[in-house]
């Protein structure tokens, strides 16, 4: 499948991290069986050396308490002796031949148990050492604390103790990963003979503004009729940026003076939009969160007059996400929610980051669906968000696993 493939690409910095931290952790119990054989071994040499130099004290000390009575039983003690050191050199060149054929027989040794361990799949007992080195994994690749925990303990309930291999590990995870990202669908998709008014949240900087222009030419490739409100008076800039976009996918687009009152110009936009029968409206609206209280007001202004227009709007209320702040947009998504009723989410900038990890925690906290996906500059890279591939790629499975 392409768009696997793409986002097994794009994805790579997160991915990766977790994979070969997985195959780390896995391969910790093969280093563990080698160094208690590396100590059986030496165990085993040190007992051989120990038996020969016994068996030489011994012959020794039966010799010198030989009692010497006369002539002949001294001619009879230097044959002993002489039988003694032939015997001596005699067990020098044992013990030396014993040690190079030990020595020999090692590596072999060795060797058998990579075979035997490359044969048999590399497993690894799942016990509370390897679910604490997992769940540190889980937190590095921003799932969050609560979130790599909460999996971590649903992976102990079920599979405790169990012998698991890599593949195994993985679908374990990708497996309860899936099941958060599964969440229920609040997306309203477009609906025929009316207008579908979307409103687009977030902070200045997250790659708002650019993904309602993509957005925009999709679904007006898609064969709807789309027109855009800039409702970001105060930054000229964003304008500037929506107007570029307006002009690319030969979409129009409704704006007001510089400063002038957001709220006004999403009324216009929607005077506008009946008049021509439009589809889908897209609002752009401001995103300086660190004026929290002038913005939420601001936006609860923008609401109150969608909804004097049309009851049932905004039928989309998207949070517009940059993946590169990390646990930080789970404050984000919460300051927005108290005003705007997040309808879903829109994670950018995955594809210059290790962070992927926190679309995991953001679905997590607030069981709200990731809409959509942005995994580059391109038109393209705007991907309809899909929580199986993704439980897939994040971890390194293929895709024809599970």
């Amino acid at each position: 499948m392409k768009f696997f493939k793409k986002l097994k690409e794009k994805l790579f910095s997160t991915s990766s991290k977790l994979n070969n931290g997985l195959e780390e952790i896995v391969d910790k119990q093969k280093d563990e069986i080698f160094d208690q054989d590396n100590n059986e071994n030496e165990d085993s040499n040190n007992h051989i050396s120990s038996n020969m130099k016994e068996d030489l004290r011994e012959q020794k000390k039966e010799i010198e308490t030989v009692s010497i009575k006369d002539g002949k039983r001294n001619k009879l003690i230097e044959k002993q002796l002489s039988f003694f050191e032939k015997n001596k050199k005699k067990s020098n060149i044992e013990s030396d031949e014993n040690q190079i054929e030990i020595q020999e027989k090692k590596p072999n040794f060795f060797k058998k148990i990579i075979k035997s361990v490359e044969k048999v799949t590399k497993r690894r007992k799942l016990d509370n050492t390897m679910l604490n080195e997992i769940e540190d994994l889980l937190i590095s690749t921003d799932l969050g604390v609560a979130t790599s925990s909460f999996i971590v303990e649903k992976i102990k309930k079920e599979n405790f103790s169990k012998e698991l291999d890599i593949t195994q590990l993985k679908q374990v995870i990708s497996s309860e990963i899936y099941e958060i990202m599964n969440a229920p669908k609040t997306i309203t998709e477009i609906k025929d003979g009316q207008l579908n008014i979307w409103l687009f949240v977030g902070v200045n900087g997250s790659g708002k503004t650019t993904t309602i222009g993509k957005i925009a030419k999709q679904e007006k490739e898609n064969g709807n009729k789309v027109i855009l409100a800039a409702a970001d008076t105060f930054r000229a800039a964003a304008v500037e940026q929506l107007s570029i976009w307006s002009e690319r996918a030969g979409i129009p687009m409704i704006k007001g003076e510089e400063k002038s009152d957001p709220a006004s110009v999403v009324y216009k936009a929607i005077e506008e939009s009946k008049r021509g029968k439009y589809d889908l409206l897209l609002i752009d609206t401001a995103g300086r969160l660190q004026n929290k209280t002038d913005l939420m007001e601001e936006l609860e202004k923008i609401i109150r007059v969608i909804k004097k227009q049309d009851p049932t709007a905004p039928h989309n209320c998207i949070i517009v996400l940059d993946a590169t702040s990390g646990q930080n947009v789970n404050s984000q998504v919460e300051i927005f929610s108290k005003t705007a009723g997040l309808t879903g989410i829109i994670m950018t900038k995955l594809d210059g980051t290790a962070r992927g990890g926190v679309l995991v925690s953001v679905t997590n906290k607030f069981n709200l669906p990731i809409y959509r996906i942005g995994l580059g500059e391109k038109i393209d890279d705007l991907e309809i968000f899909d929580p199986k591939l993704f439980s897939k790629v994040i971890v390194g499975l293929e895709n024809d696993t599970i």
